[in-house]
């Protein structure tokens, strides 16, 4: 629900941004029909940064290398960092954390614990689209404020972001470039934010296949933490191993 309301929204900036009035002699219905095919290429668009239709998006790495990337939303959190950390270490493996800089404030020694190990991407100031419809000019300076809490707090260098609800526009990947960010959306998404079944989540992740980009969710009530452990394990039974963002990337 909430993620189809931050749809609307960032169809609306989308449909402003780069217009799309129907020609003066266009009928009614051929408006409709035209309008709806509009507004579903825009919605896919909107909620898919992977399709790369308003500006870049990394979804994935190459698939030459066993090698794929878990990678965590809306972290730090006491209830799911801690035992993330303690499952990729007790496997020998690495991870990107998307975090969110008010988020990390309140827990500032997670997310230093995140950056001794791994690698912290950002996921916003807070959790909120409005960068979806804001000015390019506003939504880069959010985000500048956004990685300069970082770095106050211990994280610094943070090269990537994604977007809250996986929800995107032209003004936000230029903003996400402007204030030197790469977008990263991901290839395989596990809905566990909505998900609270271990093993449910446990067999998406076995749908993994060389250079996926996984998304998983940091929080109360999220299964990622009891499950990672397991989950880890599956993808070494397969010769699949965990790395970084930049090392899938950049191998």
């Amino acid at each position: 629900m909430i993620a189809g309301g931050c749809a609307a929204l960032a169809w609306g900036a989308v449909g402003a941004h780069i217009g799309g009035a129907l020609p003066a002699g266009a009928t009614v219905g051929a408006g409709a029909l035209v309008g709806g095919a509009f507004a579903g290429a825009l919605t896919a668009g909107v909620v898919n940064p992977g399709l790369g239709w308003f500006g870049p998006a990394v979804s994935r790495g190459a698939d030459d290398a066993p090698l794929v990337s878990l990678t965590f939303d809306d972290g730090p959190h006491p209830d799911s960092t801690p035992a993330l950390l303690d499952a990729l270490r007790k496997a020998g493996a690495k991870a990107t954390f998307f975090v969110l800089a008010d988020r990390a404030a309140r827990y500032p020694e997670l997310l230093r614990a995140i950056a001794a190990e791994h690698e912290v991407g950002l996921h916003g100031l807070g959790h909120h689209p409005w960068l979806t419809f804001w000015s390019i000019g506003r939504g880069a300076a959010e985000l500048s404020e956004a990685l300069r809490q970082l770095d106050g707090l211990g994280a610094s260098d943070v090269r990537w972001y994604r977007p809250p609800f996986g929800v995107t526009s032209p003004r936000l990947v230029r903003a996400s470039a402007r204030a030197g960010l790469t977008t990263i959306w991901c290839s395989l998404r596990t809905h566990d934010g909505t998900l609270a079944d271990r093993g449910r989540l446990r067999r998406r992740c076995a749908e993994a296949r060389p250079g996926d980009i996984l998304l998983l969710h940091e929080g109360p009530g999220r299964p990622a933490a009891d499950a990672m452990g397991a989950i880890l394990g599956d993808l070494s039974a397969r010769g699949l191993r965990s790395v970084t963002v930049g090392a899938l990337l950049n191998p």
